[in-house]
């Protein structure tokens, strides 16, 4: 899994890196194999001028599917990232079990979880 990162309007600093590393490979362990490549992308729109502005946009290439890009804004940047990341990984997940040949499958929404272990 390739995992690009870029920064514009603002620096990106170390830690700020080491916690989106940490939380998109937490997030997307599950799925590395499924994925080919993300792009994270963060950007200060106001800049100085403050406000609720700190966008986290993430994008997600899987081979044979159509890219997603999830977009989060907020006045935070690790919210931000926090939140791109888990709707990103979210989605993700979808798109993985509902593939062919995927081991998982999907209780329906009356479906009781442990029934599905039954069949």
């Amino acid at each position: 899994m390739d995992v690009q990162m870029v920064a514009q309007e603002f620096s990106l600093t170390p830690s700020l890196r080491q916690h989106l590393e940490r939380r998109l490979a937490f997030a997307f362990s599950h799925a590395s194999r499924h994925v080919m490549r993300i792009v994270v992308r963060l950007r200060d729109l106001n800049g100085p001028r403050g406000g609720r502005d700190m966008v986290c946009q993430i994008s997600v290439t899987m081979p044979g599917r159509p890219g997603m890009v999830i977009r989060e804004v907020n006045d935070n940047m690790y919210q931000a990232i926090d939140g791109a990341v888990r709707r990103a990984a979210y989605r993700a997940r979808m798109v993985t079990r509902r593939s062919p040949g995927s081991r998982h499958r999907m209780t329906a929404p009356d479906e009781p979880a442990d029934q599905q272990s039954e069949q």
